[in-house]
């Protein structure tokens, strides 16, 4: 028996299996690149649309999750992007990230960009965090 909140797949997403024998395929469509790409970014599954728009070669595609990495604070994301960005990029990514509270993106971000001062702050408040103790 089969979990209430279980949904599946939507319809015309592939499975892992399917997904890896595409990404895999030498000879790939772009254009079906990009419509599996838009699909996963479209359910907010940033890895996948990562590789498909990355593997149609997509630039508009990859645009759009440095986009929504720069948005979120996500520093994994904009660094899988596969291009090293400039530090100003880092920096306001690390600016972001420090601003949701996602310390260690900050702090990796920080680093990235070649600003030892705000790496220092990231770290300081990731062990800050560390430091709090249970109120008894």
């Amino acid at each position: 028996m089969e979990p209430k909140n279980y949904r599946g797949l939507p319809p015309g997403i592939p499975n892992c299996l399917k997904k890896r024998r595409l990404l895999n395929e030498p000879e790939l469509s772009p254009a079906l690149c990009r419509q599996y790409g838009e699909e996963f970014f479209s359910l907010g599954w940033w890895e996948d649309a990562l590789e498909f728009f990355r593997k149609g070669g997509d630039s508009e595609g990859l645009e759009k999750i440095k986009a929504h990495a720069l948005e979120t604070g996500d520093a994994y994301l904009l660094g899988r992007l596969g291009k090293e960005p400039d530090p100003e990029v880092w920096r306001a990514l690390g600016d972001r990230a420090l601003a949701l509270e996602k310390f260690h993106f900050a702090r990796r971000a920080y680093e990235l960009a070649g600003d030892p001062d705000k790496t220092a702050l990231a770290a300081g408040l990731i062990a800050g965090l560390g430091a709090e103790s249970p109120e008894a």
